[in-house]
This record gives C-alpha cells, sequence and structure tokens, in this order.
C-alpha cells in the first residue's frame, strides 16, 4: 500500500472513531461533549469530499 493510501485510510479510521465518540457521548446525555466533535468531523469530512475523484482513497463505509 502506498504512503497516500495508507494515510487516507488512518484519516478515515480516526473519522470513525470520532464518529463512535460523539454518538457515545450523545446516549450518555453529554451533548456539550458530543457538539464539540462535530467541528473536527465536519472538517475531516470535507477534506475529503474536496479531494480530486483520483485521489479519494477507497472508503470504509
Amino acid at each position: 500500500m502506498d504512503p497516500f493510501n495508507a494515510s487516507a485510510l488512518k484519516l478515515q479510521k480516526n473519522l470513525l472513531t470520532l464518529r463512535v465518540a460523539r454518538d457515545r457521548l450523545r446516549l450518555e446525555g453529554k451533548d456539550k461533549e458530543a457538539d464539540e466533535l462535530a467541528g473536527p468531523i465536519a472538517r475531516i469530512e470535507a477534506a475529503i469530499r474536496q479531494l480530486p475523484d483520483g485521489m479519494k482513497p477507497v472508503t470504509l463505509q
């Protein structure tokens, strides 16, 4: 696996981890903490969306 794909895969794994943490916090009623994760999640999603099609990583989803 080339370095770009390895980095993209790690980025997606981090995104998934953040989403899981956000959802867990919401279930626990910790909405403020969950809201704090919304910004980083949105920035990562936006960065992935803006990549040219040829550079978009294979998705985990």
